[in-house]
């Protein structure tokens, strides 16, 4: 059963930089070549690529797990010491060794050591204090949760004497009179720094000088003349040869101390672009997010983007399609024509489980892969799938998935045929980010699509739901908000209701279709009319309709583009023929106060008015049949509506009359276009109903 201090410690946690495992990698393939380092990185969960990579950490369970493989294979105990010290030559130190030189002195590198260490562990912290001119103190804590292992303790000394090294050539004394594997609370390490001639020179030469002089001083009273020139001149030569010797010797110290500043400085700029690339990178792809909404010219411009900012040869983007079944390739930059081409022809298959190729692995699986080279993957992929990445020419490459909110849309590729540097966890962390913001893009891009296609559905439908319903009764339900459908309002408005005469007894002769056309055809022009006057034709009662002007959208006036529209559709209703003769209509006209709502049920209403209004003016109309000189005959209150209507002279009162389902009579008035004006109505010859068709038009 686990300790409460293992069960709690921090050994999952990334807390040791690579740098300091590839150290150890570099010594054992210079000192133990026949070991087999893969067998021990597989043990310890490391990957090549994460080595490579000098911003990668790994845990204290990784590096556990490697000591002890390691220990096992090679069956030294003082291995981690020896690697500490290999640390002097190994590539592994990189810019961090670079920048350690770049103090100059061994002396304040390990003054300074406490601001190195946080380059290489977060395992621990670090207090260095200097004892005296060549002599240090170094205090290591392990941080809260972390359980640091007696081969750290060893590794660490040996770090400690290649920092020396790096600069004297030799490594220091360092002992350890208090460690935490003992009773101490910390780690104590006190270097002791070998001199160096220069510097024993530098020390030595003042106090030299000024005793030979002194001595040569007294000999120039007891020696004869020439003899003591001789011996001055011997002396000075000399002095002057070693003098010269110490300071080639501290020039040569100097110079590589410069030297190791130019590659720190070297690093830093290449460090520098290659962030400035990366920064431009997403920027410019963020910029193509807003710019670019369609998908192919949005992928066309990230690749453009990748291809000028990051190192590779190659890159591609493929993705699923709409059946879902399929990776198809969609972009790409540095494959020949002939490539593109194969490329375009190979699809990735989605709905065959025994596919094992990487792009699919990446896909399903949601997660990255990098591959420095392809024998590593030979027996993870399918042979048609190495086939074909053999046939690319790839030498290595990374694959990540293109993913958004959990759902998988493509995989971006990118390979290198040459071998140029590792490909490294840093650069497939990057790619990762930028598929992120490639399926964030698509993503907006897809939305804006589907937007734009809502857009024109609902206007289509708007246009559609027109024929049936007035725009402004539409607008006021989608674009206003309004949810209570059977709300009745009321308005003033004028009805017009027209019927064609005899057209029940003219459409025997026709055929279904053609009856279908004419009305169709005489109801589009109709509809026009009325609706540039402002207002709509409400329903259709087989050969007639029901018009409104006033509701739903408010017109000021309403009974003068009500009567002018009528006299309109009067003129253009000559031109269609019934039975060899121009076309004739009816129309009743009524002014009014209605109502103005959705009648009917949950399941199916329809916008219309109700009220005495609109009876008013289904009556008038049918007086048209029988006052056969008027195809218009309206109530009083349109006739003094019109009052300053040009036409109101041609108007006829007609007298009062009984109504169908009216307990009072109504005056009723008589329109017809071809009667001249007449102030006194004379001359004007009306056909009156004969008392048996009153009698059962005025009948309930």
């Amino acid at each position: 059963m686990e300790s409460p201090s293992v069960k709690h410690s921090r050994i999952h946690d990334p807390l040791y930089n690579s740098r300091l495992i590839r150290n150890y990698v570099e010594y054992i393939r210079k000192f133990h070549p026949d070991i087999d380092l893969g067998d021990i990185l597989s043990y310890a969960w490391i990957k090549n690529y994460e080595l490579e990579d000098q911003g990668h950490w790994l845990s204290q369970w990784q590096v556990d797990r490697f000591h002890a493989r390691l220990t096992q294979k090679t069956g030294d105990t003082k291995i981690p010491r020896k690697a500490g010290r290999f640390a002097a030559s190994s590539q592994a130190s990189g810019a961090l060794k670079n920048y350690t030189m770049g103090f100059i002195t061994p002396a304040a590198a390990y003054w300074l050591f406490e601001k190195i260490s946080p380059h290489m562990t977060r395992a621990m912290t670090f207090k260095s204090r200097k004892l005296g001119a060549y002599k240090f103190e170094i205090i290591c804590k392990p941080e809260p949760g972390v359980i640091l292992q007696p081969y750290q303790c060893e590794n660490l000394i040996g770090q400690l004497e290649a920092l020396s090294k790096l600069f004297t050539g030799k490594f220091p004394r360092v002992d350890h009179p208090e460690c935490i594997h003992g009773a101490g609370e910390v780690c104590r390490y006190i270097i002791t720094i070998e001199k160096t001639p220069a510097f024993v020179w530098r020390s030595l030469r003042p106090f030299a000088a000024l005793s030979t002089l002194a001595v040569f001083a007294a000999l120039h009273f007891v020696m004869p003349s020439l003899s003591w020139s001789a011996l001055t001149l011997l002396f000075a030569s000399v002095f002057l040869g070693v003098s010269y010797y110490f300071e080639h010797l501290e020039k040569v110290e100097l110079s590589r101390n410069v030297e190791g500043q130019q590659e720190a400085v070297k690093a830093l700029l290449d460090q520098i672009n290659i962030r400035y690339n990366d920064a431009q990178l997403i920027m410019e792809i963020g910029q193509a997010a807003s710019r670019l909404l369609d998908i192919n010219d949005l992928l066309h411009s990230v690749m453009d983007s990748i291809e000028k900012r990051l190192d590779f040869d190659r890159g591609g983007i493929w993705m699923v399609n709409s059946e879902k079944n399929r990776l198809v390739y969609k972009n790409g930059f540095g494959y020949t024509q002939e490539l593109d081409a194969v490329l375009r022809r190979t699809d990735f298959h989605l709905d065959k489980p025994e596919s094992r190729g990487v792009a699919l692995q990446a896909f399903w699986q949601q997660r990255p892969f990098l591959v420095n080279d392809i024998a590593e993957i030979q027996e993870d992929v399918s042979p048609r799938s190495l086939e074909f990445i053999k046939n690319l020419g790839t030498h290595s490459f990374i694959c990540v998935p293109i993913v958004y909110e959990r759902e998988s849309l493509g995989v971006l590729f990118v390979d290198n045929m040459e071998s140029k540097r590792p490909l490294s966890q840093s650069d497939m962390s990057f790619l990762s980010g930028v598929a992120t913001q490639i399926a964030i893009s698509i993503h907006n891009a897809i939305s804006y699509q589907e937007l734009e296609k809502g857009k024109q559905r609902e206007q289509d439908l708007r246009r559609l739901f027109e024929r049936y319903v007035p725009s402004p009764v539409i607008k006021r339900y989608v674009d206003w908000g309004e949810t209570d459908l059977f709300r009745g309002e009321e308005s003033f408005l004028t009805a017009l209701f027209l019927d064609i005469r005899g057209f029940t007894s003219s459409s025997e002769t026709m055929e279904a279709k053609d009856v279908v056309s004419f009305l169709n055809n005489y109801f589009e022009k109709c509809s026009a009319i009325i609706s540039e006057k402002g207002g709509h034709i409400n329903k259709y009662t087989g050969d007639g309709f029901f018009a409104i002007f006033g509701a739903a959208e408010p017109l000021a006036e309403n009974v003068r583009p009500a009567f002018d529209a009528t006299c309109r559709i009067l003129d253009m209703s000559r031109n269609f023929i019934l039975e060899g003769k121009p076309m004739m209509i009816g129309v009743g006209l009524h002014a009014g106060r209605a109502i103005m709502g959705n009648i009917g049920c949950r399941t199916k209403i329809e916008y219309t008015a109700i009220g005495d209004t609109v009876n008013t003016a289904a009556r008038l109309q049918e007086f048209t049949k029988y006052f056969s000189n008027f195809p218009v005959i309206m109530s009083r209150s349109v006739f003094e509506g019109l009052a300053e209507h040009p036409m109101h002279s041609r108007i006829i009162n007609l007298g009062t009359q009984k109504f169908r389902g009216k307990k009072e009579k109504l005056e009723a008035f008589g329109f017809n276009p071809l009667f001249e004006h007449s102030s006194g109505r004379e001359g004007v010859k009306v056909d009156f109903i004969p008392l048996q068709r009153l009698k059962s038009l005025s009948s309930p």
